[in-house]
């Protein structure tokens, strides 16, 4: 339950719009009667790391497949660099600007990595020059598989066969990388690998839309994200805007009443300190200390303010049994927004907005 929201501040305010790289509108696919896409809106800017969020059968895939003209939508419409994908000519003009990593990669197993590579510049359309096989090893070398190069596929690890699909994708120079679960099935090795990998091609410019479930791994790579559940688009933001109602200081006290009288004592000393934002109900993490009522109240404040928040609260005679520091996560924000709505407040806590001293 939410007692008060700040204004939504852009992390990019004040600089100029990024170009939008890839944009769907009320994008919609239905396998018979199931709907696995429902009406999804996106914007990928250039240089995002993008990801696409959400438990298996989610719609990440199938989203995934409908940007690259792989299955069509039966409703909704997919621009790519202003392009609108619905034309044949811009579709093609479009995926020429794409590489794309979509399952396992398939390689010839007794094939090196080298001449699998060669291979598929050929059917990419690079001609049989010097500076194709210049490109190879140059794509070689940016996904960490150099002095690999001559060794057969079949001797891969995981994690260096998905290296070598990433490979692949880059030979023609997009502008834009998609990738579908990119570090799915690897260890833990192989995922720090591609982890790093992705954070390189943004490096160098190359925005990338990743899907994925691992919501730790995301947080790692990812600038902006979208969650998607059943289909349906539920949160679109940068980790950082996403996260940051979900983090401050948290307070629980020993008395249940307690809680609703500190509510009031903060709403009534925001009107005097502007760095008193906000603050919700919230409920406390799996494994932690549970207050009696169940809820424990979230401050909007700097950590270095805690101090006097407790004192505002000392002074009327209420004391936190507990205050520390809440971090938040994508996994939390990801269960805050996929789970039942939660139970009604506790009785007593009064749902009052604290937001500049303003009711």
């Amino acid at each position: 339950m939410v007692l008060a929201m700040g204004a939504e501040t852009s992390p990019a305010a004040g600089a100029p719009p990024r170009e939008i790289v890839l944009r769907t509108e009320g994008l919609t696919k239905r396998f018979g009667k199931r709907v696995a896409v429902n009406g999804l809106s996106l914007e990928v800017q250039r240089g995002d790391v993008f990801g696409l969020l959400g438990p298996n059968g989610s719609g990440k895939t199938t989203t995934l497949r409908m940007v690259l003209g792989l299955i069509w939508p039966n409703a909704g419409q997919i621009s790519a660099f202003g392009l609108a994908m619905s034309d044949g000519g811009n579709r093609r003009d479009a995926l020429r600007r794409i590489g794309a990593v979509v399952e396992q990669p398939a390689f010839y197993p007794y094939l090196s990595g080298r001449e699998n590579l060669l291979g598929i510049a050929t059917f990419a359309g690079l001609p049989n020059s010097a500076a194709s096989r210049a490109r190879v090893d140059e794509v070689l070398m940016s996904v960490g598989l150099a002095s690999r190069a001559r060794d057969s596929y079949k001797k891969y690890s995981l994690g260096m066969k998905q290296r070598l699909g990433i490979a692949a994708a880059l030979l023609t120079k997009p502008d834009l990388i998609v990738l579908d679960e990119p570090t799915n099935g690897l260890d833990p090795a192989g995922v720090v690998e591609v982890r790093s990998l992705i954070g390189s091609l943004a490096q160098q410019g190359i925005t990338v839309l990743l899907s994925s479930h691992l919501l730790y791994e995301v947080q790692q790579v990812c600038t902006r994200v979208a969650i998607l559940k059943e289909g349906t688009l539920l949160a679109q933001g940068t980790v950082s805007a996403l996260l940051a109602a979900q983090s401050g200081l948290q307070l629980a006290f020993a008395q249940q009443e307690q809680l609703a009288q500190a509510v009031e004592v903060l709403r009534v000393a925001a009107a005097e300190y502007p760095w008193l934002q906000g603050a919700q109900y919230v409920q406390p993490e799996p494994g932690a200390w549970v207050p009696p009522g169940g809820w424990a109240l979230l401050v909007n404040v700097p950590i270095e303010r805690a101090p006097e928040v407790n004192a505002l609260l000392a002074a009327r005679g209420i004391y936190a049994a507990e205050l520390r520091r809440r971090e938040a996560s994508l996994e939390q924000f990801f269960l805050a927004v996929t789970a039942a709505p939660p139970p009604a407040p506790p009785v007593g806590a009064p749902v009052a907005a604290i937001q500049g001293g303003q009711l």
